[in-house]
């Protein structure tokens, strides 16, 4: 949902750097260029810092080509491995049906949706979907 001037390079490679301790920033590449990324970031305060924030994306050009899919096997992967993850939450654009269908695929469930959250270039808006996945061993879902 960034545009590119929100984005900088020195933000990213602090993420990749406190995400190195304290969560998951996995890359994918196709002949040497970043095809996509994606992270799992823990939320700050004690009482939820077992939920864990997903943001993922697919380069313009790659949609289509299981890079999504092997970017969010990495991380529930990594997820069911790490006991502190309780939850990982997610935000998708209502819009983005091949997104949902994957998540869902993946055990996500939806938990809300957030009407007229994303404002388009256009001026037009689009919902947000909450989506939420639960590690097996957890006891708040219902994997």
């Amino acid at each position: 949902m960034s545009r590119p001037h929100e984005l900088t390079r020195a933000a990213f490679e602090q993420k990749i750097v406190d995400l190195g301790s304290s969560g998951r920033y996995v890359v994918a590449e196709k002949e040497g260029k970043v095809v996509g990324h994606a992270l799992l970031d823990p939320m700050q305060l004690e009482a939820i810092s077992h939920v864990f924030r997903l943001t993922i994306v697919v380069h313009p050009g790659f949609l289509g080509r299981g890079i999504g899919a092997a970017l969010m096997r990495d991380l529930i992967d990594w997820a069911e491995q790490t006991p502190r993850v309780g939850k990982i939450e997610l935000l998708v654009r209502a819009t983005n049906e091949r997104a949902v269908r994957l998540y869902s695929k993946l055990g996500f469930v939806e938990e809300g949706r957030f009407r007229n959250r994303v404002r388009l270039p256009n001026g037009s808006f689009v919902d947000d979907i909450s989506m939420a996945w639960f590690p097996k061993r957890s006891t708040g879902g219902k994997n």
